[in-house]
C-alpha cells in the first residue's frame, strides 16, 4: 500500500483540546507524511499551543473566522497527498486509528472511510444527553455505504476525485457544519463507496453545559442554513416542532428511567427558542 498520507485538523478556539488531539496524531502506529492544522483566527491560546509543535506540524492561519468548511476546503486543496485524513480539534485518536481506517480504503475499495467516535465525558447530564441524541457513530458493526460519513474523523482517497469540484464554493452555506453530509451525498450520487469502520476508534473531548449543548444541537438540525432567509412562520414552525420533540423525548426518558435527561430536554428547548428567534432577526426576509 502506498502510504502517501496526510492529516489535517481545522481548529477554532481549541485551546482546551488541541494538545491532546495533536499528541494522539503523533502517537499513531502509522505516522502521516504531513500534519496540517488550519487555525480559523482563534481568539484564545490555540495559536500559542500550535507554535509548540512548529517542528512537527504545518500551520495555516486564516485572516478571519471563515468557518470549518472553508478550513476543510483549504486543507484538502493544500496538502497534495493521495490519502487525506481529517479529524476535529476536539477528537483524540486511539493508537491504531489511522492504520485501521487507512487499511479499510483498500479492503473495501471505498473512497471515504469513517471511524467510530466515543464520547469521553458523560459525567454530567448534558454530556450524557449528547452521547445519546447527538451520537457521531453508526454503532457496533462495520457498515458498507452508511447513510453518511461523519466529518469528525475520516480518510479520503483523493486519487478517485476532482478535489476542486468537491471542496469549493460552499463555505458560507455550510459554514458551521453539515459539509460531511453534503460530501457523502455527492460521493454516493457518483457511485463512490463509503465505509464505516467500527474498529477505528477515537474519543470526543467536548465537555458541554446547557448553552454550549443547545448551540451544538441547534447547528446540527439547521445545517446548511447559512445563507437562507427566514420568515416568522418558519420560525414558529421550527419551535412547535421542537416542543413536540421535547415532550416525546421526555416521555421516552421516563419509560427508560433516564430521569436526569428530562431537565436537559427543557433547558435545550428554552435555548432553542432564543437561538431560533435570534436567527430570524438576523436573517429575516
Amino acid at each position: 500500500m502506498d502510504k502517501d498520507i496526510s492529516i489535517y485538523v481545522p481548529v477554532y478556539n481549541g485551546e482546551k483540546t488541541i494538545k491532546a488531539c495533536l499528541d494522539s496524531i503523533l502517537n499513531q502506529s502509522l505516522i502521516p507524511k504531513k500534519i496540517l492544522v488550519v487555525n480559523d483566527n482563534s481568539k484564545d491560546k490555540t495559536l500559542d499551543i500550535l507554535k509548540e509543535y512548529k517542528n512537527k506540524i504545518e500551520i495555516i492561519n486564516n485572516s478571519s473566522n471563515k468557518g470549518v468548511t472553508y478550513s476543510r476546503d483549504l486543507a484538502v486543496n493544500t496538502l497534495g497527498t493521495k490519502y487525506i485524513a481529517s479529524i476535529d480539534a476536539d477528537v483524540e485518536l486511539e493508537k491504531y486509528w489511522l492504520e485501521r481506517i487507512y487499511s479499510s480504503l483498500f479492503e473495501t475499495k471505498a473512497t471515504l472511510v469513517g471511524g467510530k467516535l466515543y464520547e469521553k465525558f458523560i459525567n454530567n447530564p448534558y454530556n450524557f444527553w449528547r452521547s445519546i441524541r447527538l451520537k457521531q457513530n453508526w454503532g457496533e458493526k462495520n457498515i458498507l455505504n452508511p447513510k453518511f460519513v461523519f466529518g469528525c474523523n475520516n480518510i479520503l482517497d483523493t486519487t478517485k476525485l476532482n478535489l476542486k469540484e468537491l471542496y469549493t464554493n460552499k463555505s458560507e452555506y455550510f459554514k458551521t457544519n453539515g459539509e460531511d453530509v453534503e460530501l457523502s451525498l455527492k460521493l454516493k450520487k457518483n457511485n463512490h463507496i463509503l465505509y464505516y469502520n467500527n474498529e477505528a476508534k477515537c474519543y470526543h473531548l467536548q465537555d458541554d453545559n446547557g448553552l454550549s449543548l443547545a448551540q451544538r444541537y441547534w447547528r446540527y438540525i439547521h445545517w446548511g442554513d447559512g445563507l437562507k432567509k427566514r420568515n416568522l412562520f418558519k420560525t414558529f414552525k421550527n419551535i412547535i416542532r421542537q416542543i413536540k420533540k421535547t415532550f416525546i423525548w421526555s416521555f421516552i426518558d421516563i419509560l427508560e428511567f433516564k430521569f436526569k435527561l428530562i431537565s436537559v430536554n427543557f433547558v435545550l428547548l428554552y435555548y432553542f427558542i432564543i437561538l431560533d428567534f435570534k436567527f430570524y432577526i438576523k436573517n429575516k426576509e
